[in-house]
Parts: C-alpha cells; structure tokens; sequence
C-alpha cells in the first residue's frame, strides 16, 4: 500500500512531468486532421483506428461472465484481449464502507472462469459504491494498461497502473492528473506507445485532455488538450495503432447540461499522427 509520504511525492513528480511535457513536447508533437462528427453507438462502444489513421467506432460484443468476487460492481467490469487469446478483467470491488478496491484478474477459458483476483488500487476513500465511472483496459505485447477515475485518500484524480507480465502482477498505481472531483478515462495501447483520454477533473465545464507516454507507461511525458469547440465535452474513448491516434468524445452545445431532455450531444472523433 502506498504510504501519504509516497502519494505526495508521486503528486509533485507528475505535476513536474506534466510542466515538463507541455513545456517540450506541446500540441505539435501530434499533427491532427480535423475533427468530425458520427452517430453514437451502443453502450460500451469501442474506438479503433488502423494503421492509415481511419478510426472505427464499434460496440464492444465480447462475451463473458463477470468475476465471483461478492462486491464486484458488475457494471464496471472491463475485459481486454491478449496477444494470447487470454482475457483480462479489471472492475469496482465495494467494500462495507462504501469506498472500493479496484481488480484484476485473467481467464485462460475466454471468459467462461477467472482467476484469482489480485488488488491494483485500494486507496478508494470514496463512498460513491459502485455509483463511479468503469475502469478503462487496454492490452498489449504482454503488457496490461488501466486508467480509471478514483477519490484518493489525498484528493480525487485520474490515475494508471499496468502490468508487465500479463496481468499477473501490477506495479504501483500512479497519478496522470488531479482535481476536484471524480471523472472518466480511456486507456489504449500499442507497444511502447500508451494514451490515457480523460475528463479533467477540474473546472466547471467538463473537457477532455490527452496524456501520451512513450516508454510502455513508465512515464507520462506529453500532455495537451483533447476535445475542441464550445461545450461540456465528456465521455472520452481513445486508440492507438502505430503512430496513429484516434481520440472521441461527447460534445454538448454550450449550456447544455447532462439533465436536458432536449440536449443531443454529439460523438466527435480526431485523428492524428506521431511523428
């Protein structure tokens, strides 16, 4: 478990890295094409982009049986596919208290079983229960990506953890940003190459931001602005596949809130390309 004296000082070191990364690595390091709109798609929908840089929007058919823990947050429950054919899960665990342990854990029968659990995250000091946005997952190359929106004990955030050896243990969680309340993220990647989209948890109107890493996760050294135009910008999706990136999200016109039976938010997708 992480100690306060740890958390802190991963707080100030990503603070740094972020300052960092915008000061050297800013908006140009990603040549983006323009944004356009598509229709949304079912729940749980899923965003790929091909090697040419054409994004696909698709609902994410994968069949399985959720994990047996007795607090698992069904709902929350998120599976990726390893290079192997195995599947790995990550979900919501509630304790007693209403806060919760975030999991993992890897089925050899595509879905049909799991193993043991394993905790990536018990630092939750929420008592949202399983009221909180779905981890996001991401596998690749024997590597397993988490991003996930989370009330620390130190403040509420956006945080990454990942596995190097397919899911079968975890290195300790890390902040990608702080803020004042709880929001979603999206993880995707492919080799070395690691993008976490996500909903700044700061602010009045919601927006989306990109943080990029190079380096199979170990560290975040990029970070821009995602959504464009004017309004409440949530609900973030992102791919990667090469050098190509493929960032969506839900645009609401300005003042439009989440409660508005007359809002029609729309999908928008971006693509760009690492040099």
């Amino acid at each position: 478990m992480r100690s306060r004296a740890v958390l802190q000082a991963i707080k100030f070191g990503n603070a740094l890295l972020a300052a960092i990364g915008l000061a050297a690595c800013g908006q140009d390091d990603v040549r983006w094409g323009e944004a356009s709109t598509v229709s949304p798609v079912p729940a749980n929908e899923r965003l790929s982009v091909d090697s040419t840089g054409q994004p696909r929007l698709v609902a994410d058919t994968t069949t399985f049986s959720a994990p047996g823990d007795a607090g698992t947050c069904k709902e929350s429950v998120r599976v990726a596919r390893q290079d192997d054919g195995t599947l790995v899960a990550a979900w919501w665990s509630v304790r007693p208290d209403s806060s919760a342990a975030l999991r993992a854990a890897i089925s050899l029968d595509r879905g049909q079983s799991w193993g043991r659990s394993l905790v990536v995250d018990s630092l939750d000091a929420s008592v949202a229960g399983c009221s909180r946005p779905a981890p996001s997952i991401a596998a690749s190359t024997g590597f397993v990506h988490l991003a996930y929106g989370m009330k620390a004990r130190e403040g509420a955030g956006v945080f990454y953890a990942h596995s190097m050896s397919q899911g079968r243990s975890w290195e300790p969680p890390v902040a990608i940003v702080y803020g004042d309340r709880v929001t979603a993220a999206s993880v995707a990647a492919d080799h070395g190459l690691v993008a976490v989209l996500y909903e700044d948890p700061s602010g009045t109107e919601p927006r989306i931001d990109l943080a990029l890493s190079r380096d199979w996760g170990h560290i975040f050294g990029v970070r821009m602005r995602g959504s464009s135009g004017i309004g409440a910008a949530t609900q973030p999706l992102v791919a990667v596949a090469g050098r190509q990136l493929a960032i969506s999200w839900l645009q609401r016109a300005h003042g439009e809130g989440e409660g508005d039976d007359t809002a029609r938010p729309s999908r928008i997708v971006r693509v760009g390309r690492l040099p």
